[in-house]
């Protein structure tokens, strides 16, 4: 052989290397490709232009470029770790790739051209102005399926069209296109729909749906019921002239006839079509138990990836393990999994639906799906309510959880529903910085803040601020978004300010706090604890509404067995480190000060309690949280002196047991001018713990007073339709609590108001219901009465008004139950997690209720359609 001369098939590595990067190249162009088949996450509307819910008419116009993406997902699945393995496999495919040039050059499309296709079909199935002339034979089919309705638009609005000719003076020169004009009028007055007329809102002009279907150009027919026609005036004539010419009657046959046997299977390519709609069920059957593996690892909150997914790896991660797991009993996974088998080893392209950019769009699918559901009910109740609340990630990024609180009503019933729609990060710290963010975060989500009637966060200042929080920068923009802070995080703040009301209290809790630290601090303190009580201790915190409860509780019920598990870990066979944290503790526990607010706060607190877990309800109303604050307003009040007796009375019983002094060395300071002997010193220790727990209960009161004076004024304004106001008020009573609300909101009529209050109880009597039942009603009860008894018609006003006020916030707790979920999803070993993963999966766990019920035929009709096309017949 001649030197420099090589007969070798094989390219050189630069070749290699050159056809690695192209095809990555092209992988990247075609990147998110399933998202064009769901809505974008930024339009809530629902508008025309969005491609969510695009028809199998891209079946057949994209089905190259979905070739494209085919063999990018397969190329994720089938790459090995294995240097060789990509070698060979590169060898083959730049070996075929000569011989296969042809067939594969026309199936790289740019990420714009294939946004372009698919808008240019949406446009299609959307309006009969977009029909590109000829229509082609797939397109015609799938427009025949979904039929001339969807074009029709009998109901208008109809445009107006001037006349320009001579008889304009006479004859008008306005005309318009009406309803009537869609129907056919026989001699005995019976009214045929023409089917044929459609009109397009677009253009504003009036075509024949079959003679547009089938002409073969706009040029070569003279009906302008092909190219488009709007004048009016003529509408009398050239109707009746076009449905009885001759062209018409033969695009009527031909359209009439291929719907026919389209419903019969009957046509031409019946065959073609059988084999088509065999295809689309597998791969429909495949993406819907890929969907529902996806759905079940979201609700879990469990990870989806391994750190290595091979067939060399022993564990590929949930999902992939799950996929073989189910493939065992399931024939259709089975079977898919052996057809990737057999590909992988003739080194051919297949499709997988398994690599990790798809689990991630199935994910995005399936959030997206939920969220239009969410959005499209909450446009549906008019008015909602905005909640908002932050928190910092594993990643010290502050997200914000965004709940939307509404009035729901279907099916004659009625339900105050608090929906989250997702995390979102925060920009900056400022009142300024977080309302634009909430602001564009509800944009984005197709929510108009004009719409709102109700703010709910918690009590921070840059969020509740009166003069520069974000609840008064957003009531500049409507002044209807009433604002009512958090009452669980009110009711804390009260709990907060007593218990630092003096030094005695805060060294009780302080107490509490070592000894929580003294047992956490070894494994063989903490068993010794269980060992004698059974029970652990639990830490306090500032922010955890039950934290002090749940501190004070285990101690108080069972102290003897502490003292004693304190005592054993005092013997000297600990070590000296342990014996003296236990020799300090011990003192400090068996006191009579700790002993009287233990047993003080344990009576207290466990009411407190009893209130925070009834205020976390979700979809609690105002009139409730009014109810129950009052209640527990008044037990501090009337109880205020028993429960401090009491707590003297059990400390000197347990100090008796145990043998604990209640007296200390008298303590006297110089006597002020008008002091009596008594204020200056010699006070018993009984008597100072007497007035500092009388300090402490006093000022959790007078708080609770304040904070619940700011709730009760938002109640006020609704007190008109209070079941108590609108079944025993009289007319002029109501004449003065009605303005308090129609002078607040305009959209509620003063008159109508008061002319629906008498004829609520005529239909409460009519419904045999006492009435004297009836005044210790709630609002949300009365609504439901309204909605069950289908009374919304005569009671509009009303249940306007109920409406309204049950959208009012009280709670944040479904923020806060959010942030368990970001905590079990966002962790240590997912501390990457992109933002829009992190939202979607969110939003998959937390509204879990809906998840189950998506319909996954919605979802994968369109995806199994395209994939159907790909089939090779």
């Amino acid at each position: 052989m001649p030197h420099g001369v090589h007969k070798s098939k094989r390219p050189s590595g630069h070749q290699q290397r050159k056809a690695k990067e192209a095809k990555i190249k092209s992988i990247k162009t075609l990147a998110g490709s399933m998202l064009q088949y769901v809505k974008r996450p930024e339009d809530g509307q629902g508008s025309s232009k969005d491609p969510a819910c695009q028809s199998p008419l891209h079946e057949a116009d994209s089905s190259d470029a979905f070739a494209s993406m085919h063999s990018a997902e397969e190329q994720e699945v089938e790459m090995t770790e294995s240097d060789a393995e990509v070698q060979e496999m590169e060898m083959a495919e730049s070996e075929a790739e000569e011989s296969s040039e042809s067939d594969s050059s026309h199936s790289h499309y740019t990420g714009k051209e294939m946004s372009t296709i698919q808008e240019k079909d949406f446009q299609m199935l959307s309006d009969v102005s977009f029909w590109e002339m000829p229509v082609q034979d797939h397109v015609r089919v799938e427009i025949i399926k979904q039929g001339s309705a969807s074009f029709q638009n009998k109901e208008g609005p109809f445009s107006v069209a001037k006349r320009q000719d001579a008889k304009a003076t006479t004859k008008g020169h306005v005309r318009q296109l009406s309803k009537e004009w869609f129907y056919k009028v026989m001699p005995n007055g019976e009214k045929i729909l023409r089917s044929w007329m459609v009109y397009s809102p677009v253009i504003e002009n009036l075509y024949c749906f079959c003679c547009r279907l089938f002409a073969i150009c706009t040029l070569d027919t003279t009906s302008k019921f092909v190219s488009g026609f709007q004048k009016w005036w003529k509408l009398s004539p050239k109707v009746h002239n076009h449905e009885t010419s001759e062209e018409h009657l033969n695009c009527l046959e031909k359209w009439k006839t291929l719907a026919a046997g389209l419903r019969l299977h009957q046509t031409i390519d019946a065959g073609v079509i059988t084999v088509m709609e065999i295809e689309k069920k597998k791969w429909r059957d495949i993406l819907h138990r890929l969907l529902d593996i996806t759905l079940f690892l979201a609700k879990q909150n469990l990870a989806f990836r391994s750190h290595k997914e091979d067939e060399c790896s022993f564990n590929k991660g949930n999902f992939l393990e799950m996929v073989e797991m189910l493939s065992k009993y399931d024939s259709v996974l089975k079977e898919h999994l052996i057809r990737l088998k057999r590909s992988t080893s003739k080194l051919k392209v297949s499709v997988s639906y398994l690599s990790p950019q798809t689990q991630n769009e199935f994910i995005r699918v399936l959030a997206n799906h939920m969220k239009e559901k969410i959005v499209m009910d909450i446009k549906s109740a008019k008015y909602f309510g905005i909640m908002f609340d932050s928190t910092p990630d594993i990643s010290h990024t502050d997200q914000m959880s965004e709940v939307i609180r509404y009035v729901n009503i279907k099916n004659r019933k009625v339900e105050v529903k608090e929906a989250f729609l997702g995390f979102f990060p925060l920009k900056g710290k400022k009142a300024s910085d977080l309302s634009l963010d909430i602001l564009k975060k509800l944009e984005s989500d197709g929510l108009d803040i004009m719409m709102c009637r109700a703010q709910g966060y918690d009590n921070a200042a840059t969020m509740a601020g009166i003069h520069g929080g974000v609840q008064s920068i957003i009531r500049e923009k409507n002044k209807k978004a009433i604002f009512n802070g958090c009452v669980d995080h009110s009711l804390n703040l009260c709990g907060q300010h007593s218990f630092a009301e003096n030094a005695s209290c805060v060294t009780f809790f302080g107490t509490l706090q070592s000894m929580f630290s003294f047992f956490a601090a070894s494994t063989h303190r903490w068993d010794v604890l269980i060992h004698h009580t059974g029970v652990s201790v639990k830490r306090l915190s500032t922010t955890r509404w039950s934290a002090h409860h749940a501190a004070v509780k285990p101690v108080k019920e069972k102290f003897d067995l502490f003292v004693s598990a304190i005592e054993a870990l005092c013997d000297t066979c600990e070590n000296l480190d342990t014996r003296g944290a236990a020799e300090c503790l011990l003192p400090a526990v068996c006191d009579f000060t700790f002993l009287c607010y233990l047993y003080f706060w344990g009576h207290v607190l466990q009411e407190v309690d009893v209130t925070q877990q009834y205020l976390q309800t979700k979809g609690l109303s105002l009139d409730k949280v009014v109810t129950k604050l009052e209640s527990l307003r008044i037990f501090l009040f009337e109880e205020r002196s028993h429960l401090v007796e009491h707590a003297i009375e059990q400390a000197h019983l347990k100090c008796k047991d145990h043998g604990i002094s209640v007296e200390r060395r008298a303590r006297f300071k110089k006597r002020m001018a008008g002091e009596q002997a008594r204020d200056a010193g010699g006070i018993s220790l009984q008597d100072e713990n007497k007035r500092a727990m009388l300090e402490c209960i006093d000022r959790f009161h007078s708080e609770l007073q304040i904070r619940l004076r700011a709730i009760m004024e938002v109640a006020a304004m609704f007190e008109a339709v209070q079941a108590k106001s609108l079944i025993l008020e009289t007319e002029e009573k109501l004449k003065v609590s009605i303005p308090k609300l129609t002078t607040f909101y305009d959209e509620i009529s003063e008159s109508e108001l008061l002319s629906e209050i008498p004829r609520l109880r005529r239909h409460l009597k009519a419904a045999k219901i006492n009435l004297e039942e009836v005044k210790d009603w709630s609002a949300l009860q009365v609504l439901t009465f309204i909605a069950e008894w289908d009374f919304t018609e005569s009671l509009p006003t009303l249940s306007l008004c109920l409406k309204i006020f049950l959208t009012i916030c009280v709670s944040v707790a479904s923020c806060e139950r959010s942030f368990s979920k970001l905590k079990l999803i966002k962790n240590y070993l997912r501390s990457t997690m992109g933002q829009a993963r992190l939202s979607d999966l969110a939003m998959l766990s937390v509204e879990s209720e809906l998840a189950k019920c998506i319909d996954f035929d919605e979802v994968v009709h369109n995806f199994a359609a395209v994939k159907a096309r790909k089939a090779k017949f």
